[in-house]
C-alpha cells in the first residue's frame, strides 16, 4: 500500500509517500520533501499566518510533484491519503486539506485526517512491534508541550499538557528578546553545549501532583535575570536555562511512566531535536531501564512520514467504512 502523507499545520509543505506492508507491519519512507519557509518568516523574527498559508499555496503542487518523483511512482499508484487536520494554523491547515480532499475524490481514494499531536507520536512508529506498550508520549514542539499514554499504536490518552507557552515558545521568545538569528530554537541548543549550568532558573509545576506544563514563568525569570546581568554570557544562559527545562520534562514524563507502568517513553516534536534534552532523556533511559524513543532530528519537527504512518494505522485498523472524514474540517484545536 501506498500512502501520501500531507502537512501544512504551521510553515512547512510537508509531503511525502510511504509504502507499508500490512503482513510485517513496517513502513518504507520513499520520499520525505520538506519546503520551508524560513527565510520568509525570517525578517519578522515568526510565523506569520497570512504569509504562511500564501505560501502553502505556491508550494504545495510542486512539493507533491517532487515527491511523487523522488518516490519513482505516479499518482495512480497510490491507496490512500492522509492530511493533518490539526491543530495548526488555520490558513495553513485549509490550504493542505483542501488539496487532499480534492485530489483523494478526482483519484476515487480514501482519506484519512489525522491528528497532527499524535501524528507527531507515530513518527516513532516506523517499527510498531518494537515498541512494548503501554508507553508515555511526550510532544514537545513550538506549540505544544503534552504527555499522553499509548496502550496501542493509533489509541493515545491525554494525561496533561500546557497550561501557557510551550517549550518551544520559550526557547523562541528568549532567542528574540536575545535577537538571535530566526528561528533560535536551533541557535540556543548550539550555544548551550558551549556552557555550563551556572545559574539557578525555576522549575515550573515540577512539585505539583499534576501532569501539566508552565514554561511562561521560566520566560519572565530568564528576561529578568538578563535585564539585571547584560553581561551574562550566553552559552551559560542558554545552558542552565535546558537544563531546568530537562529537570521539569524528566520529572513529569517519570511520574507517568511509574504510574503507568510504562515501558517505552515516546519523545516527538520539534523540540525533541534539542541535544541536551535527547541526551537527558537517554541518560534517564539508560539508568531506569526503560526504552526511549526520539525519531531522527528530520521525523522530529513537521513531516508527512509522521501523517502518513498515522494515517495508514488508522485506515488499516477501521477500513474504509470506518474512515468518515465527511465532517471533519480543519481546525486550530483538535
Amino acid at each position: 500500500m501506498h500512502i501520501l502523507g500531507i502537512d501544512t499545520s504551521c510553515d512547512d509543505t510537508s509531503i511525502a509517500v510511504l509504502k507499508y506492508c500490512t503482513e510485517s507491519r513496517k513502513f518504507h519512507i520513499k520520499s520525505n520533501i520538506i519546503s520551508s519557509q524560513i527565510k520568509v518568516h525570517s525578517e519578522y523574527g515568526g510565523v506569520v499566518p497570512e504569509i504562511a498559508s500564501r505560501e502553502h499555496l505556491k508550494n504545495i503542487r510542486r512539493v507533491m510533484d517532487m515527491a511523487l518523483k523522488t518516490a519513482e511512482i505516479v499518482e495512480d499508484d497510490l491507496d490512500l491519503v492522509a492530511v493533518t487536520a490539526g491543530p495548526g494554523l488555520l490558513g495553513s491547515l485549509i490550504v493542505g486539506y483542501s488539496f487532499a480532499k480534492g485530489f483523494a475524490v478526482a483519484k476515487g481514494l480514501p482519506l484519512v485526517t489525522v491528528d497532527h499531536i499524535k501524528a507527531h507520536t507515530a513518527a516513532n512508529m516506523l517499527a510498531p512491534y518494537e515498541i512494548n506498550y503501554p508507553a508515555v508520549a511526550l510532544t514537545i514542539s513550538g506549540g505544544h508541550s503534552s504527555l499522553s499514554i499509548i496502550n496501542e499504536p493509533t489509541k493515545a490518552e491525554f494525561i496533561g499538557g500546557t497550561i501557557d507557552d510551550a517549550v518551544g515558545e520559550l526557547f523562541d521568545k528568549i532567542s528574540r528578546h536575545l535577537k538571535l538569528p530566526y528561528p533560535g530554537g536551533p541557535v540556543l541548543d548550539k550555544l548551550s553545549r558551549e556552557g555550563a549550568p551556572k545559574i539557578k532558573f525555576p522549575r515550573p509545576l515540577i512539585n505539583e501532583n499534576n501532569y501539566n506544563f508552565s514554561f511562561s514563568g521560566l520566560k519572565t525569570a530568564v528576561i529578568n535575570f538578563m535585564k539585571k546581568n547584560p553581561d551574562c554570557g550566553i552559552p551559560d544562559l542558554a545552558n542552565s536555562m535546558t537544563e531546568a527545562i530537562c529537570d521539569v520534562l524528566l520529572k513529569k514524563t517519570g511520574a507517568a511512566v511509574n504510574a503507568n507502568k510504562a515501558k517505552t517513553i515516546m519523545i516527538s516534536g520539534g523540540v525533541a531535536c534539542n541535544s541536551m534534552i535527547r541526551e537527558a532523556f537517554k541518560k534517564y533511559g539508560e539508568k531506569n531501564r526503560i526504552n526511549i524513543l526520539i525519531p531522527p532530528p528530520v521525523l522530529c519537527t513537521d513531516n508527512g512520514v509522521m501523517i502518513g504512518i498515522l494515517g495508514a494505522l488508522n485506515y488499516v485498523e477501521k477500513g474504509a467504512a470506518g474512515i468518515n472524514n465527511s465532517d471533519v474540517y480543519p481546525t486550530t484545536r483538535w
